[in-house]
């Protein structure tokens, strides 16, 4: 049996704030299911990345400052953008499977704390970007170009810190359950 038609549907469900609405070929509360979580929890950066890979397209065509800043966009709009697609693939791939029951729940928890120890790794990541961005832009002096170049790197690596925390935070609230 083809995928495409579940994933679709599982793609269409809502997400609430609370967990995903339920579907009509899933009777069970989805509330529970990580990967689903997963799919919908990486939109913001699917949305960022595209929104940086049109913003920095238009910001490279102003010399300087907005050159490379928008150059900065671009590069890592793009980057984030194909990393939110092929996770939401991905999750939504794994979702079907944990729903079908070709995935159990202790899957789904490892999965869970894979991706958690994945976001705190690249937190710490994104506090290095930012640190080099604020050198960059501070050290540039009179170069317009660098200045523009530390600045993006600064706001990608802020952005990237607060969804990678916000979202590490997440996961951990309900998805892992507390250590005895």
């Amino acid at each position: 049996m083809s995928r495409s038609p579940r994933c679709r549907q599982l793609a269409q469900t809502g997400y609430n704030g609370r967990g995903l609405v339920e579907t009509s070929w899933y009777n069970t509360n989805m509330n529970d299911n990580f990967f689903a979580f997963q799919y919908h929890a990486l939109k913001p950066l699917k949305q960022w990345g595209l929104g940086n890979v049109i913003g920095g397209t238009i910001l490279t065509l102003i010399p300087g400052f907005w050159r490379h800043f928008g150059l900065q966009a671009l590069s890592w709009g793009a980057i984030d953008w194909l990393l939110a697609i092929v996770g939401r693939r991905q999750a939504l791939l794994k979702a079907e499977d944990l729903v079908a029951g070709d995935l159990d729940e202790s899957a789904a928890h490892a999965a869970a704390e894979r991706f958690r120890t994945i976001l705190l790794i690249n937190a710490g990541l994104d506090l290095l970007y930012i640190a080099s961005g604020l050198w960059l832009f501070r050290t540039a002096g009179e170069r317009a170009d660098r200045r523009g170049m530390g600045a993006g790197i600064f706001v990608q690596g802020l952005f990237l810190l607060l969804f990678d925390s916000i979202l590490a935070a997440e996961i951990n609230r309900r998805w892992i359950p507390p250590s005895p």
